[in-house]
């Protein structure tokens, strides 16, 4: 049956509109740990430019990615230079730059949030997807993180770990460390010692109730704390002689989101393949 010409244009006005979906914001991120939500997440065709700290190697595991990507220096100018219609930022430098200004240019400012544990890592992941006109990819990040973490939980480690800096620096609950060593599958040390957040324990502490083992993270910038005394110590050499030191070599530590997955895998394979493992209840 052939429809007349009035039939066929009635019919095609009833019929739904294509929809088209909206493009994907163009972003720029101007430190670390935006970067590595915009190359674990983005689109890489939206990707205007990442921090220069991204390109280096010692800094950042995603370096070789990064560096198919423009850098900039994380300042205003660059923001009205390269005109992305989004930017990840931090709180810090968004208390140093005029955001009236930005906006002005049509640029749409997101604070990347530092959560201190696994929930508030998973919403901000969300969030970030969100922002960036890709929740699907986040998901989906989020589901492999999730699984990941239930594979390191699936094998007991129930001894006490200590996240100990060259200056005596450490972590207790609510902080993205202590989440990393809940991952491992570990007990927090720095809690058994009295530390909440961030905070340093001293020798006295650690000699009087030492723990299973040490992680040190291998950070470049703490490299400056290694002038520290506590380090250096003789009867904290004798300790470090006797207990076991898991030694991170990798600089994933420093970012509160998904990333913090490999660093907990690090953790758990290193205390694996300690003597320990087996022996202790």
């Amino acid at each position: 049956m052939r429809l007349s010409t009035c039939g066929a244009l009635a019919l095609a006005a009833a019929l739904p509109l294509p929809t088209t979906a909206a493009p994907l914001p163009r972003l720029m991120s101007t430190n670390i740990c935006a970067d590595v939500l915009a190359l674990s997440i983005a689109d890489p065709a939206q990707i205007v430019s990442l921090s220069r700290h991204s390109q280096d190697v010692q800094r950042f595991s995603l370096a070789a990615k990064a560096r198919q990507f423009p850098a900039n220096e994380a300042t205003a100018e660059d923001v009205v230079h390269l005109k992305p219609d989004l930017v990840l930022a931090s709180r810090r430098w968004n208390a140093r730059h005029q955001q009236a200004l930005l906006k002005r240019h049509g640029v749409r400012i997101v604070t990347v949030p530092f959560p201190t544990d696994w929930e508030g890592i998973d919403a901000s992941t969300l969030q970030m997807g969100q922002a960036m006109g890709r929740e699907a990819a986040a998901q989906q990040l989020l589901a492999d993180t999730r699984a990941r973490r239930a594979r390191l939980q699936a094998r007991p480690r129930p001894f006490n770990a200590l996240y100990l800096r060259p200056n005596g620096g450490s972590a207790g609950v609510r902080t993205h460390v202590d989440a990393v060593l809940k991952a491992a599958g570990l007990r927090n040390h720095a809690t058994a010692l009295g530390l909440a957040g961030w905070g340093r324990v001293d020798l006295e502490r650690i000699l009087n109730n030492p723990p299973d083992v040490f992680i040190t993270p291998g950070l470049v910038n703490d490299l400056a704390y290694a002038r520290s005394g506590l380090s250096r110590h003789p009867q904290m050499k004798a300790l470090l002689e006797r207990i076991p030191v898991v030694a991170l070599q990798q600089n994933d530590w420093g970012c509160s989101n998904w990333q913090l997955i490999e660093a907990a895998e690090a953790v758990a394979a290193q205390v694996d393949a300690l003597k320990f493992s087996e022996q202790r209840p």
